[in-house]
């Protein structure tokens, strides 16, 4: 309702007034051809009836002022042509008169319902734009101060190793350091996207999976292949995605090749026939049942599956296999389709 406020909309092309008055002949225009389509069936009935959405209408679209031009004009016309005439000398009669009244009062009642539902209406979405906007703020200093915090154990590590005296010590601090870049490297391509405009889900998922590659996998013969046809997708539903993957193949890692064993995780992202499919699959062992519990790890990753709009399900038998289903307008076959979805 707010995206349809006439005047805003118009606001860089032609004066409010002009917009005000734009609403008033649409809602005017609509009664008019109400009344026209109801004349061929029932001719005179109800005369009035199409004031009330034709004012309403205006109102929500234009404002209290809009209405009140829609009321007047649509009254004005069903008096002039639709009230039959059937007093003294073919004039109005005064019990007609004071109908015509009683609908025009009944009718600023309802633009004063309309012009309260609009206001509020354009409150609370300026509400939301403002919690937006500060949780914005915070989200970017929460990843400014992490970022930070990498950097300081990273030197706190360099430090250590350059006091160090022996080899060993400095290999393990080195590698250390080098798991700590990597998964800041992680954390960086999960964020680091453009604020405005269709994000290339392709490219974004295939550093996503080369960052997770050299952060997460231990030095074994574990390999992470990615596939991902061409996608395009506004920020945060990739961010979420994004999410989602990152917890799904952090947990094959952690709970499908235990004790150095050799495998592989495949991350797929496909359009599918009722839209878009995430699936990460491995060929380790399989969740046992105290894995697939309830706990902190399967709440984020329902929260990043509700935030990515998807249906998150999980398949297990001699590996383990995650799907998250996203509907048709999850993403776009190419960025200018996506652009004009955002």
């Amino acid at each position: 309702m707010v995206d349809l406020d006439i005047p805003r909309l118009l606001s860089g092309i032609a004066p409010r007034w002009a917009s005000k008055i734009a609403c008033a002949i649409l809602g005017i225009g609509l009664a008019v051809l109400l009344r026209f389509i109801v004349e061929q069936i029932t001719p005179g009935a109800a005369p009035f009836a199409f004031v009330y959405p034709a004012a309403l209408l205006a109102t929500l679209l234009g404002g209290w002022q809009a209405g009140i031009g829609t009321l007047a004009g649509t009254e004005l016309l069903a008096w002039v042509f639709v009230v039959p005439k059937t007093g003294p000398l073919g004039a109005h009669t005064d019990q007609q008169a004071a109908g015509a009244i009683l609908v025009a009062l009944t009718a600023l009642a309802v633009i004063a319902v309309g012009e309260g539902f609009r206001v509020a209406a354009q409150k609370i979405v300026a509400e939301r734009n403002a919690k937006l906007a500060e949780r914005e703020l915070l989200f970017r200093e929460l990843q400014h101060r992490v970022s930070n915090d990498f950097t300081i154990v990273n030197s706190l590590l360099d430090l250590q190793r350059r006091r160090s005296a022996d080899p060993e010590t400095r290999r393990a601090l080195e590698q250390a350091m080098s798991r700590i870049r990597s998964v800041a490297q992680v954390h960086h391509h999960l964020y680091r996207l453009p604020e405005i405009g269709a994000i290339d889900f392709r490219q974004y998922l295939a550093d996503l999976c080369a960052a997770l590659a050299t952060a997460a996998f231990p030095p074994t013969g574990l390999q992470l292949r990615c596939h991902c046809d061409e996608a395009y997708m506004p920020r945060s539903r990739a961010i979420a995605v994004g999410l989602v993957t990152n917890e799904l193949v952090i947990n094959a890692v952690k709970h499908a090749f235990p004790d150095d064993r050799e495998g592989n995780i495949d991350v797929r992202f496909q359009q599918t026939q009722t839209g878009w499919t995430l699936s990460v699959s491995d060929d380790g062992i399989g969740l046992s049942q105290t894995q697939t519990k309830n706990g902190l790890g399967t709440s984020l990753l329902e929260e990043f599956a509700r935030q990515a709009g998807g249906i998150l399900s999980k398949e297990v038998s001699s590996g383990t296999l995650a799907r998250l289903v996203l509907p048709p307008s999850a993403a776009s076959a190419s960025a200018t389709d996506d652009q004009n979805q955002v």
